[in-house]
């Protein structure tokens, strides 16, 4: 049965209507990327609604069956096949590679042109029939992005990346801290890199505390695709001690403006006038400090307050 509920459903894919898809932005002149990894759905009202699929980054789609109950990661797999976009980044062209064939398709490629995309988005049109199909991006994670500092004498400056999936809460955190120096030596100095997990979590919650400042945003999944990105790139730095500056509260700064401007990279998501905040502090040591507390004030109405942030969120994929 599931057998024949597969096949209807990629012949469903393939033969949707154009005159039933809604166009939305075309990809001409997009300055995003493209990710397609994640899952998808495909538009319509069929005997397969309760179908899913799921691209990973390493060239694979599965077809999963919704389960009441479940987890997206714990849905049945009823197929998978191999894909490929000519241009991942900008494609023009998706095919679909069956080695020995099944119920979907045949052995060997299948292809689709891809006429239009977005975050969460794409339309793919049969070269054949012309028909055309929109496959919508479901939630099955949800993702926040929080630039967090603190004054004083333990000063500290950061951005971390939060993942909810349903079960488990990852937090991944960078940027400057304070910490005592090595044995033999007084006092304590600035060092950027991970942040310890003791005081990422302090910044979990918002803080009643006058030195702290914090700022919390929700992301798509290809914001914090992108994101994540940005923060493996200066976490590599760290870690093999090729940081552009010798001195941690430069490095810092780059990391937090890198960050923060990552996000507009197709609309303004962020007001990001904070340049003339930062200028104002007495030294280096403030700066960090001061660009996230100009942009939290810049961009309050936008952040995530814990009475909203959805810490007992849990995805429910059903069908339309």
């Amino acid at each position: 049965m599931k057998r024949a509920v597969f096949f209807c459903a990629l012949t469903f894919i393939f033969t949707l209507r154009a005159e039933n898809v809604a166009l939305g932005q075309s990809a001409a002149g997009k300055a995003c990327p493209f990710s397609i990894a994640g899952m998808w759905k495909v538009e319509g009202r069929t005997e397969a609604d309760s179908l899913f699929y799921s691209f990973s980054t390493e060239g694979w789609v599965r077809v999963v069956s919704h389960s009441a109950d479940a987890l997206p990661r714990e849905y049945e797999v009823i197929a998978e096949v191999k894909y490929a976009l000519d241009k991942p980044s900008a494609p023009k062209r998706v095919e679909f590679i069956t080695e020995r064939g099944n119920d979907a398709f045949p052995a060997g490629k299948t292809s689709l042109r891809v006429i239009e995309y977005d975050d969460d988005n794409f339309i793919t049109e049969n070269p054949e029939t012309h028909d055309r199909s929109r496959w919508v991006r479901t939630q099955t994670h949800r993702y926040f992005l929080t630039f967090a500092a603190r004054g004083g004498p333990a000063q500290s400056a950061f951005a971390m990346l939060t993942t909810l999936d349903g079960r488990d809460t990852k937090i991944e955190a960078l940027g400057l801290r304070t910490e005592n120096r090595a044995e033999g030596l007084r006092g304590s100095a600035p060092v950027f890199g991970p942040i310890p997990d003791l005081l990422y979590h302090e910044f979990e919650n918002e803080s009643d505390k006058e030195s702290d400042v914090m700022l919390r945003l929700e992301l798509t999944e290809a914001e914090f695709e992108r994101s994540h990105k940005v923060f493996a790139t200066w976490a590599e730095y760290a870690r093999t001690a090729k940081l552009p500056h010798d001195d941690p509260y430069l490095n810092g700064m780059g990391f937090l403006k890198n960050a923060a401007e990552n996000l507009n990279q197709c609309e303004e998501k962020l007001k990001l006038d904070t340049t003339a905040g930062a200028a104002t502090a007495q030294n280096s040591h403030q700066q960090m400090l001061e660009y996230i507390r100009v942009m939290r004030k810049k961009n309050k109405n936008s952040h995530i307050t814990d009475g909203i942030f959805p810490s007992d969120w849990r995805p429910t994929l059903l069908p339309n």
